[in-house]
């Protein structure tokens, strides 16, 4: 049985992505780490005029929460200005990115449900510019 659980995002250890989409995940959250059965929380601190890369997720949906930042979401073709305090939901499949367009750093709260895949975060960080679109 899982108890309530506090993290503290700011002292979890992060994985650097390589550019072209260079950012920093923080798994705080997961079934591997213990806290969780249900869903993997992850932070994302995008890094000034930096994205994510054009992508889908066949294992999970993804509900992302901008904490601080602005730029755009781009869900399936289509952009949507986004800021702090805003909600965006990528279901299982849908096609997304997220970029940071401003030269401030964004912080992207995000919530996968089914849990993610314990190999993601290092798929992610080997080059995830290299990874098929």
């Amino acid at each position: 049985m899982f108890e309530m659980s506090v993290i503290y995002t700011w002292k979890v250890q992060g994985v650097k992505v390589p550019k072209p989409f260079e950012r920093l995940l923080k798994v705080c959250m997961s079934p591997e780490e213990g806290s969780t059965k249900d869903f993997t929380l992850l932070v994302s601190i995008i890094n000034p005029c930096s994205e994510t890369n054009y992508h889908a997720h066949d294992e999970s949906g993804e509900l992302m929460f901008v904490a601080s930042g602005r730029g755009e979401a781009v869900i399936e073709g289509k952009k949507h200005p986004i800021e702090a305090d805003t909600a965006i939901y990528a279901p299982l499949g849908v096609r997304h990115q997220i970029r940071n367009m401003s030269d401030e750093t964004m912080k992207l709260v995000c919530v996968f449900v089914p849990p993610l895949p314990p190999q993601y975060i290092e798929t992610v960080s080997a080059g995830e510019g290299k990874r098929k679109e």
